[in-house]
């Protein structure tokens, strides 16, 4: 992969994830307190983004030719996206039992952070 290609498809997924979770923090305080207006718009916004983060992480795993603390790393993210849609989903619908997704969705977040910036590895 040509390495400005490979630049690109790399900030494109570092941008994607902190929206990620800005999306998920407005989502779930307008559905905590009813304020349902934009809802849809932002959630379709945030599916958009799970997208390109995904295919962007996908490039840049390609790139690197998928070492397995990165591949890792991806399926890692799917559970904390996993998590965060089941999270904003029971809130909309004031279902109680979000607690475990909450600690699966930290410990998933904390992981893919030690895994991003090599915390702990020697490698």
């Amino acid at each position: 992969m040509d390495a400005q290609l490979f630049l690109i498809y790399y900030k494109i997924h570092v941008a994607t994830w902190p929206l990620i979770l800005i999306l998920f923090t407005i989502i779930f305080v307008s559905n905590k307190i009813g304020l349902l207006f934009f809802n849809r718009m932002l959630r379709t916004l945030l599916w958009f983004l799970y997208v390109l983060s995904m295919l962007s992480g996908t490039a840049v795993l390609y790139a690197y030719q998928f070492p397995a603390q990165y591949v890792i790393k991806g399926l890692i993210s799917l559970i904390l996206i996993y998590s965060m849609e089941v999270i904003l989903r029971k809130t909309k619908r004031k279902q109680r039992g979000t607690s475990i997704y909450w600690f699966i969705g930290f410990a998933a977040l904390s992981i893919i952070l030690l895994l991003g910036f090599n915390v702990g590895l020697h490698s």
